[in-house]
């Protein structure tokens, strides 16, 4: 009888137990939140703040692995090594041979009234600037808007073959979706440096960090930390005045956003890219100083993270693919100036946005 009395109240004690843990087992897990989620939750845990940094940090990751390489290729005065003088195409060979075998007499100089070469400079200082607009389905809140950003750098070659350098950002965005709009803007700057791995191929890396403030309609108020780090390999190969570019480049960034109005949950958004692209151009002479390389390319982004975590709710994670497609102008003047003009396509692989963008860039060596 003693055994008994001890024995039921443990027998008890174990089945309401188990009871208990088959039904936490059975008890449906919380969806996971999107980016087409228009319920009241979403909105008041601040989803479409988070949303709208993984769509900015997409493109900032873009646009800095693009003008990266660019900076590197021009501070290494990477061109054509052979561009046909102005005029020389609209004449025939009688007059190209009469030009060659000319009578005129000539004066030789003096070796020394010869002017010294010019020594190779050893700066480069640079801008660019990008606007992009950004039109977006239901599947992203509807957020359309632009997203204004620019980079600004200055780098120093330690050997003809390596150079090393400092740069700056700046950011900012405004994007209205249905009932929501996010605001946002933000400053940072970085090290990056550039290789000469072979007579063909440039090495280009950066790593770069931002404080960045994000408002949604209503109380909600973000600060947030961002660190992004992107490599690149790009190849330069010249047949006459054609340029062949393929390359591939490899970026990442993480923004920890941090809620001020204690209203919502803190957020983490981390995107990641793999991008395989391609370029061709020409290289045309303007003046004896000046000359323009018209060019077309695409690139393919993968991005095979992007995630947004809020606390007490599932990670959101909606890897995808997309294709760009490029076309600009690289002009450049006398041997230690350059600028270019960029237009460019997106979302054509992607159903629920469409992005549309200019960005001009601005370099001088000294």
């Amino acid at each position: 009888m003693v055994a008994c009395r001890i024995l039921t109240p443990l027998f008890a004690i174990c089945l309401a137990s188990s009871v208990q843990a088959l039904a936490q087992d059975n008890e449906t897990p919380p969806p996971q939140p999107n980016c087409g989620d228009f319920s009241t939750k979403s909105f008041s845990d601040g989803l479409p703040s988070g949303c709208d940094r993984a769509i900015i940090g997409r493109q900032l990751l873009i646009h800095n692995a693009d003008a990266l390489a660019k900076a590197v290729a021009n501070s290494f005065n990477i061109g054509p090594t052979s561009i046909e003088p102005a005029g020389l195409e609209s004449i025939s060979l009688d007059a190209a041979a009469a030009r060659l075998t000319g009578g005129s007499s000539f004066l030789i100089s003096p070796a020394a009234d010869v002017a010294a070469v010019a020594p190779t400079p050893k700066w480069n200082i640079w801008v660019d600037g990008k606007y992009t607009w950004n039109d977006n389905s239901s599947e992203n809140f509807d957020l359309d808007g632009p997203l204004w950003n620019g980079l600004a750098g200055i780098d120093y070659k330690l050997t003809d073959k390596m150079t090393v350098g400092l740069l700056g950002s700046y950011e900012t965005s405004d994007l209205d979706g249905t009932f929501v709009n996010t605001e946002s803007e933000g400053w940072g700057g970085g090290p990056y440096f550039g290789v000469v791995l072979t007579d063909n191929i440039v090495f280009s890396a950066n790593v770069l960090g931002s404080l960045v403030d994000t408002h949604q309609t209503g109380p909600l108020h973000f600060d947030s930390e961002r660190l992004q780090a992107s490599a690149a390999l790009n190849g330069y190969w010249y047949k006459d005045t054609w340029r062949f570019t393929p390359g591939v480049s490899v970026s990442w960034s993480k923004e920890w956003m941090d809620e001020k109005s204690e209203a919502a949950p803190d957020q983490d958004v981390e995107v990641a890219l793999l991008t395989p692209s391609v370029q061709i151009g020409d290289t045309l002479r303007l003046s004896e100083t000046a000359t323009v390389e018209p060019w077309a390319g695409a690139a393919l982004d993968w991005t095979f993270v992007n995630e947004i975590e809020q606390e007490g709710s599932p990670t959101t994670d909606d890897p995808n693919t997309d294709l760009r497609v490029q076309a600009g102008l690289n002009f450049g003047f006398g041997s230690n100036a350059q600028f270019s003009v960029t237009g460019e396509a997106g979302g054509l692989l992607l159903d629920d946005t469409d992005i549309y963008s200019g960005q001009a860039n601005l370099a001088i060596q000294f």
